[in-house]
């Protein structure tokens, strides 16, 4: 399954990537350009528009939560989603590109040293070359998506 965010909803977009749904995000007033995109790449978009849900039933969906947390669960329930573990954390927060596995030689000078003294297993985005390894922000993070 694959989702477009509106502008309202940036910080669900990237917590659906976290799960590693291939998730775009668009902030444009131009709804016609979303729409297009939707049926395009067949995506469902998510969103806090009314009218733009009403107008658009069969591939938009309208979320009233008002947190992350009510807008996650909110999208699961509506789209009977079964986020799949072994799928979370496989896709760049901020690109929505596959993240690749890296050896820990390869990241030696990109993380901190901490970071690389402490951990043994890195991806990267081989778009913007963000790295990202399985530290406490990775334990809390996985703590809400189980919780889902």
């Amino acid at each position: 399954m694959k989702f477009i965010v509106d502008g309202m909803l940036g910080k669900l977009g990237r917590w659906l990537r976290f799960m590693g749904y291939d998730t775009l995000y668009f902030n444009t007033h131009k709804k016609v350009i979303l729409i297009r995109k939707a049926k395009e790449e067949g995506r469902i978009i998510l969103t806090k528009d009314r009218k733009l849900s009403s107008e658009n039933p069969e591939i938009v969906i309208f979320l009233c939560g008002e947190n992350t947390r009510e807008q996650l669960a909110e999208v699961k329930k509506k789209l009977l989603l079964s986020p799949d573990p072994e799928k979370f954390f496989t896709i760049c927060s901020l690109c929505n590109v596959k993240l690749e596995e890296k050896k820990k030689e390869e990241v030696k000078g990109l993380v901190p040293e901490y970071v690389y003294k402490t951990q043994n297993e890195f991806s990267q985005c081989p778009r913007c070359k963000r790295v990202y390894w399985k530290g406490t922000h990775w334990e809390k993070m996985n703590k809400v998506l189980s919780e889902l």
